[in-house]
């Protein structure tokens, strides 16, 4: 008898060539994962050695399992697995007994996609049944033989093993069944072409580096729950070599903004729209040469939270006739809806029933009721992923929801009429929720790439689409009959972005010139420019004075003393006016800003004080004893008189004409406010003429339709009434709050000012809580790693101190270590308050400890750098005691900060001191000096003029030593002027 043979390609075509790319196929095994009651799946991808493996926690397979069914084509016990009478609804659900799944694979070739991913494949299982654990299986399948043509599909050989219990198999049990696969192989070898057994052959010998018993230590080392075959544990693991090259690409392939193929494909697998908890969590870790990734964490996708933060949100149910009936909300102000599948004229869908839940973000910012940064990470989100996910029981359908897939042709809509279909493909997420009891008719192309194109999917199809249309043409659009809320929100959102926006500007403005203002006094302080001013102008003087005493007769001597006394006094002032900043008016200073601001008025109280009040009192006095005698009593009150009302003059002359000035803005405020209320009067009068006129040819027309008609006039009125008085009203409302503001002497800036100021103190906190809180995860994974590590450093230091106690030289190697290894702890300390520290006795520290400290740390840098470091005797005989962590931290930071300014700007001598007083040590050096305004803002966390800087070490080692009782200031400051830190003890400083 004539029977069908079957080739060994027959599995290539079924497999690898229906899958569309390695992401598909590792879907087709978290499917598969799924099926078997796993919780978790996790892949491992080891770039260097072209290594993949994928594990999960799965019920496992049986020997009997693995050779007739895992190992068996188009098995049949998937068939009808999901109906309701099935006796697989009292399947076996694994040892915790979980709620029933729908299974996902019924055509019993989905396991073939595994060979798109690599030709070899170490199949690792064992099963967990009610009778107990049971034996492990191996089995090697070279799927690089099926590609070959004209073998017949049972003369290839798949040697399977069983091992006993929870025993992983070694390197060399995975070399025995290499051994078999290779006699197989060379079985072949006549009709295989040379070129392709030589491949063939390389690739089965590079699985003999496998040893599953490591790599399973490796996988598990420091994990909390691991996903382990050995002792007790059950599942299902692949080890996958030598992955295809595609993999990298659809790993690195996305742009900056763009999410890669890899995501676009594995992202999302369980419905977290939906449920908090999924069914089944996956995880793909990425270990490149540098660092290891998570690339599809449950937090890089969606999550239902995500629907708050959206402008317009969509939600409810298509019925068995393809009816919607649910939710819009519109900028947050929700409504019911029904919608109607006109286009099935009566009939029912062939897809069934279906639930629906999708949120949109509007495309700018000042367009969106989000706040900044949620639009922001709205925004970056919805460009990677934004898209319309299908999920069946849970479980996420492809390609449906990839960014590059636009399934209901939105975008195309979208590109004939922006204005007409509103929707953007990408600027919107969510999910239809369909089931295979609901929608059995919607069945999956073999290939996994999407629906086949029957009648149920073009119906479900038709009805999203018409869906879709129906949103645009009911909201958003101008003529929308509900467009009222889209149209009011978005327009008023606009507004306030634009007042917003132009107040910005304006503050910014403000505030700019303020800087500059600010920028050129502390400049012309640091140059010293009042003191040599003040000098040079009374040199001035005296040099003037003597020349008139000595060539003048006492005529000529009144006049041009009066004339000198003008001159030099003019000059004065315009000293004392570069030391005058106007306080700030109608906008917020930043935190930098204010910091200024506080240094300013200290140091211009100062400037006045010390330099321009005892000038001005130093040239009253050297005019008064050059005229005294020489001018007569009256004279000089005639002249102070001339004085004072010619200073009154100029300041009645400015004032006059800013007065007005404000008249002139006053009246025409006045013109504008009359205009504008003129001309919306006339557009109002113009647009109820165009109303009545409407409705008179509407109603002379068609005087069936008159009562419609009517109230479509009334409506369109009743707008523009309410439309005019909401705008007449707050203009009146405005007036009114200038006027009595005006009265009170109450300015806009001042109003401004106090709002502005207040939103600036919350962006700064925000920002600033962001970054904190950025920093503070950073920190507890260091001190996670770190509290480990440091476990291990106690048990080896407590094991090394016998050994340095009885060796004197080994005894100094301890001792630095261990301060070494409480000063990291004690930075550690100061990030995580709650942080375990190592126990810290309090110690006698020397000068001179310190200085060998230090020339250990930063002894290659100072030589490099060609700095001296020197030591007075003061110094290093110097002692304290202290815990000597904080102490030599402190030291350290100042020191390598020298280091670096020294570096960069020193100019002639590079030298760091270490000296003392009479409060404590003295770290100085010959960088560049500090200015006065910076002297404690140095100290603040984040404060930094090092380019890179973060501004933590000063501001941690203050924190540090203020713990220990010890403080850290500058005590020299000025730009010309070497700094000079002291630490001193606080009992000391008080």
């Amino acid at each position: 008898m004539t029977q069908l043979r079957v080739r060994a390609r027959a599995v290539d075509m079924l497999g690898r060539q229906q899958i569309a790319g390695i992401p598909t196929a590792i879907h087709e095994l978290f499917k598969n994962a799924h099926d078997a009651y796993a919780e978790r799946v996790e892949v491992d991808f080891y770039r260097r050695n072209r290594v993949l493996v994928l594990r999960d926690d799965g019920y496992g397979m049986t020997r009997d399992d693995v050779e007739n069914r895992w190992l068996t084509l188009g098995t049949e016990s998937r068939v009808h697995a999901n109906h309701e009478k099935n006796d697989s609804w009292n399947e076996w659900r694994g040892p915790k007994n979980l709620p029933r799944r729908v299974i996902m694979g019924e055509k019993g070739i989905g396991r073939l996609a595994i060979a798109v991913i690599a030709p070899i494949t170490i199949l690792l299982t064992r099963a967990c049944r009610p009778d107990g654990l049971r034996d492990l299986v191996v089995a090697v399948v070279h799927w690089g033989l099926f590609e070959q043509p004209g073998l017949d599909i049972g003369a290839i050989d798949i040697p399977v093993e069983e091992l006993p219990g929870g025993t992983l198999p070694t390197q060399k049990d995975i070399g025995r069944l290499i051994d078999r696969v290779e006699q197989n192989l060379h079985s072949l070898e006549k009709e295989i072409e040379p070129i392709a057994f030589k491949k063939l052959c390389r690739d089965i010998e590079l699985a003999r580096i496998i040893g599953p018993d490591n790599l399973d230590k490796t996988l598990n080392n420091g994990r909390m729950e691991p996903l382990s075959l050995a002792g007790e544990g059950y599942g299902t693991q692949f080890i996958l070599l030598p992955v295809a090259p595609e993999l990298d690409d659809d790993i690195d392939g996305g742009a900056d903004k763009e999410s890669s193929k890899l995501e676009r494909n594995l992202l999302g697998f369980s419905n977290t729209m939906a449920f908090d908890d999924p069914v089944i969590k996956t995880e793909f870790r990425d270990h490149s040469k540098l660092d290891v990734i998570d690339l599809i964490g449950s937090k890089n996708f969606f999550t239902s939270d995500d629907f708050l933060k959206t402008d317009q949100y969509f939600e409810g149910t298509f019925d068995e006739y393809g009816q919607f009936v649910g939710v819009v909300s519109i900028y947050g102000k929700q409504r019911d809806f029904i919608c109607n599948w006109s286009e099935g004229k009566g009939r029912q869908p062939k897809c069934g029933a279906f639930s629906f839940r999708y949120g949109y973000i509007q495309g700018r910012p000042d367009e969106s009721r989000l706040a900044p940064q949620d639009w922001a990470e709205m925004d970056e989100k919805t460009n990677r992923l934004g898209g319309l996910y299908i999920y069946r029981d849970g479980i996420r359908i492809l390609p449906y929801g990839n960014s590059d897939y636009d399934w209901l042709d939105i975008e195309k809509r979208r590109n004939l009429a922006a204005k007409d279909w509103f929707f953007s493909y990408r600027r919107g997420f969510g999910y239809v929720s369909i089931s295979h009891s609901e929608n059995g008719a919607l069945t999956e192309k073999a290939g996994r790439e999407g629906f086949r194109e029957n009648q149920a999917y073009r119906d479900f199809r038709a009805i999203l689409i018409n869906f879709f249309r129906q949103l645009a043409y009911e909201f958003f659009r101008r003529s929308s009959p509900q467009g009222d809320d889209f149209w009011a929100g978005k327009d008023t959102f606009a507004a306030q972005a634009a007042l917003l926006k132009k107040q910005q500007e304006k503050a910014d403005a403000r505030r700019n010139e303020f800087r500059e203002a600010l920028k050129i006094f502390f400049e012309i302080y640091n140059k010293g420019e009042f003191e040599s001013e003040s000098k040079s102008i009374l040199a001035f003087l005296e040099e003037r004075l003597d020349h008139f005493r000595s060539e003048l007769d006492l005529g000529d001597f009144a006049s041009k003393a009066r004339l000198l006394e003008l001159e030099v006094k003019q000059k004065a002032r315009s000293l004392y006016n570069k030391s005058v900043i106007t306080s700030p008016k109608g906008f917020a200073l930043t935190s930098k800003l204010q910091k200024d601001w506080a240094s300013y008025e200290s140091i211009s109280k100062v400037v006045r004080e010390s330099i321009l009040d005892p000038l001005r009192a130093n040239i009253d006095e050297l005019i008064h004893e050059a005229t005294e005698g020489k001018i007569a009593s009256a004279e000089r009150r005639n002249i102070a008189l001339q004085d004072v009302e010619k200073e009154r003059d100029s300041t009645v002359r400015e004032l006059v004409g800013l007065r007005r000035e404000t008249a002139e803005a006053a009246s025409f405020m006045q013109a504008a406010v009359k205009d504008v209320l003129q001309e919306e009067f006339s557009h109002l009068r113009v647009n109820i003429e165009q109303v009545i006129d409407k409705f008179v040819k509407d109603s002379a027309e068609n005087p069936d339709k008159i009562d419609q008609a009517r109230y479509e006039v009334e409506r369109r009125i009743t707008e523009l009434r309410s439309r005019e008085t909401e705008f007449l009203d707050s203009f009146k409302r405005q007036m009114v709050e200038l006027a009595e503001g005006i009265r009170s002497r109450e300015t806009l800036d001042d109003r401004f000012a106090a709002l502005e100021a207040r939103n600036q103190v919350l962006e700064e906190q925000i920002e600033f809580y962001a970054d904190f809180a950025q920093m503070g995860m950073s920190v507890g994974i260091l001190q996670h790693e770190f509290e480990r590590a440091a476990r291990g450093i106690r048990v080896s230091m407590t094991e090394l101190k016998p050994w340095a106690d009885r060796n004197p030289p080994l005894a100094k190697i301890y001792k630095d270590l261990r301060a070494h290894i409480e000063h990291l702890d004690g930075y550690l300390k100061v990030l995580d308050p709650l942080g375990r520290r190592l126990h810290r006795s309090t110690v006698l520290v020397s000068g001179d400890e310190i200085l060998n400290v230090v020339r250990r740390v930063f002894g290659e840098q100072l030589a490099e750098s060609k700095i001296s470091l020197v030591a007075t005797d003061g110094f290093r005989s110097r002692k304290v005691e202290c815990r000597s962590s904080a102490l030599l931290g402190a030291f350290i930071n100042v020191v390598d900060n020298a280091i670096y300014w020294i570096s960069s700007r020193a100019e002639s001598k590079r030298e760091i001191v270490f000296d003392i007083d009479e409060h404590g040590f003295l770290i100085s050096n010959t960088g560049p000096g500090i200015e006065s305004r910076l002297s404690d803002r140095i100290f603040e966390f984040g404060e930094t003029n090092k380019p890179g800087g973060r501004g933590m070490g000063l501001a941690i080692s203050r924190e540090t030593l203020r713990r220990e009782g010890f403080d850290i200031e500058l005590i020299s400051t000025g730009l010309d002027i070497s700094p000079i830190f002291r630490i001193k003890s606080m009992s000391e400083g008080e």
